[in-house]
This record gives structure tokens, C-alpha cells and sequence, in this order.
């Protein structure tokens, strides 16, 4: 990332003045929510060395308020405007991520519910999201492709059909099967009532309507727990308190990240 957004160096910042400046200054919350970043930015300034510190006065996890301080900084402040964008890109995301993570995990605990990541993850900003998403209080179940088998409609297609699919996967995995999870993608009742008597270890409600959800339940009889994702949280209605799932993915917290506001001001020369 910083790479890309320096390329061969900041032109505005080298022309202000050729040699790196002492500066002094803050970065400051313009909005209430939950920091996370630190742990990032460190690495982020790592090449700085001694010649710039970070004055760390918020911690990963801390509730923050608009107009408060997050971190001093004291040293080469090029370093700090070379990487302006970058700072206000991870910290309001991470942070914004926390935020409505703990607003959606906090009303799902309410109801015995476990809120887990949903499909709509970033692949680009995945470990970013992972960090802000556990800190914010949801459980960060699957990492990658490798660490367990997810079959989406799409692989069922691709390879021929349900049957046809489920025996290619346990004839490739062998003595693995016992280790490895298959976890499969349900987006119609129809594909629900096929899967539920099939081996397989969790079926992810995906995109189904409250009617579809109710069916499930209500008439037929999970074996084992489902997942069940919804695309916002005010799609949860009470009765679902009772439903046999412990999971609950909301997928508006990948799509939709309202980032934390902050401000980077430098002392005056």
C-alpha cells in the first residue's frame, strides 16, 4: 500500500522544502467510535526509525470521542505528510469497522447470537478488516481458501452437480475429511432440504427472505446448526432468539464501513 501511494516520493512535500524538517503535531478524532489501528501504523512508520515518535494516547480498542487526541507525533513530520492519506484511510476504516461491528455484536448478544464475519469480505484488505472486526467483538471464523471447503452454487455448476460434487470432494480429501470443514452456500429452501441430510459440516444461510428463514426453522428441522447471514442488522427480528443457530453473519458491515473522521494537525514552526 505505501508503495503504491508514494511511488518514487511525495512531489509536494519534497518541494516545500528539500531536507526533512523537525515537526511537531497530533492526529485527532472529528468523531465518536472505536480506535483501532495502532498495532498498523507502527509497522507503517517502522522505517522511520528514531527520527520520528509516536506519542500513543489511544489504544486498540478504546471507545474514542469526537476532539480527542490519538497520537502525538514528534520528528521527521515529511514522514507524517508522505503518508497523510494512508493514516486517514487505516485509521477511519479499522476504526469504523470496530465501531459497527461492536453496535452489531452488542445487539446480537442480546438475543444468545454470535456475530461472525459474512461472505462480503475484502480479499484485498482482508487482515486490515480481520483485526478491526475481532477487536469490535465479532469472531473471524474462516481465513483464505485453504482451511476449509466453502462450495458456493457456483461450484456445484461448475462441477457437474450436488451429488456428483460432494463425491468428487470426499474422494479428494481421504483421511483429511476428519480435519477439514465442508461448509456449503444455501440460497433457496430447495437447496436447504437438499444439503441438511448430506455430509456436510455447516450450511451458510445466504440472501434468504424472513418467509425463507422462517421455513427452515420452523418446518425443517436443521441438523446442525446453520449459519445464518442477513444483509443488514435490522433484518434480525426477535423470534430468530430461538431459531437453532448460534452464528450470525451481517454482511452491510463489509460493504457499507462509514470511516472515523480525524484531523492531523502540525504545531506551528
Amino acid at each position: 500500500m505505501q508503495s503504491i501511494e508514494l511511488g518514487q516520493g511525495d512531489l509536494c512535500t519534497e518541494l516545500i522544502t528539500p531536507y526533512a524538517l523537525h515537526s511537531s503535531g497530533s492526529v485527532i478524532a472529528r468523531s465518536n467510535g472505536i480506535f483501532v489501528s495502532r498495532e498498523v501504523l507502527e509497522l507503517l512508520f517502522e522505517e522511520s526509525g528514531k527520527q520520528l515518535t509516536l506519542d500513543w494516547q489511544a489504544r486498540d480498542g478504546d471507545p474514542i470521542h469526537d476532539g480527542e487526541v490519538l497520537f502525538g507525533f514528534n520528528g521527521n513530520g515529511a514522514d507524517i505528510l508522505k503518508n497523510r492519506r494512508l493514516i486517514h484511510w487505516i485509521v477511519g476504516r479499522m476504526s469504523g469497522l470496530a465501531t459497527a461491528t461492536k453496535q452489531a455484536a452488542t445487539v446480537l448478544d442480546q438475543h444468545g447470537k454470535t456475530l461472525v464475519q459474512g461472505i462480503s469480505v475484502n480479499p484485498i484488505f482482508e487482515l486490515l478488516d480481520e483485526i478491526a472486526f475481532q477487536i469490535g467483538g465479532g469472531i473471524w471464523k474462516r481465513r483464505g481458501l485453504t482451511d476449509s471447503i466453502y462450495i458456493t452454487q457456483n461450484h456445484l455448476r461448475y462441477s457437474g452437480g450436488t451429488e456428483k460434487t460432494m463425491e468428487q470432494i470426499v474422494r479428494e480429501l481421504g483421511d483429511t475429511r476428519r480435519s477439514l470443514k465442508i461448509e456449503v452456500e444455501i440460497n433457496t429452501v430447495a437447496e436447504f432440504e437438499k444439503f441438511n441430510e448430506l455430509d456436510c459440516d455447516i450450511l451458510h444461510l445466504v440472501g434468504l427472505s424472513e418467509a425463507d428463514i422462517r421455513s427452515v426453522f420452523e418446518s425443517l428441522n436443521p441438523i446442525k446448526k446453520p449459519v445464518l447471514h442477513l444483509n443488514r442488522l435490522a433484518d434480525f427480528r426477535a423470534q430468530y432468539a430461538d431459531y437453532f443457530f448460534k452464528y450470525c453473519a451481517i454482511e452491510e458491515l463489509h460493504c457499507n464501513i462509514e470511516p472515523l473522521n480525524l484531523q492531523i494537525i502540525f504545531n506551528p514552526v
